[in-house]
């Protein structure tokens, strides 16, 4: 199963800009809204300046529907690890 990281990737390779043609960079593509059904739009946006050009792409997250809801015990294990950290949320994740 594609994970949303992979489908930001295929987003990346498949897409360019229709007026310019520039391929995106990672960095071009944000993640807009999550919607139900475990499906995001990715906004995608020439930084070269043109007009606002934005393709909302459909993204299915088969992974984030298999893993079941977050738990009471797993808010309560980030939070402690959270209240843990010293100087950088790297430690946390």
């Amino acid at each position: 199963m594609r994970s949303l990281q992979d489908e930001i990737r295929q987003a990346q390779k498949d897409l360019s800009c229709p007026i310019c043609a520039r391929t995106f960079q990672l960095r071009d593509i944000r993640i807009r809204s999550f919607h139900g059904l475990g499906s995001a739009e990715l906004s995608v946006i020439c930084s070269r300046g043109h007009f606002p050009v934005i393709l909302l792409v459909p993204v299915t997250l088969r992974d984030a529907l298999s893993a079941g809801p977050i738990t009471d015990l797993e808010v309560s294990q980030f939070s402690a690890r959270i209240s843990k950290a010293d100087k950088s949320i790297k430690e946390v994740l």
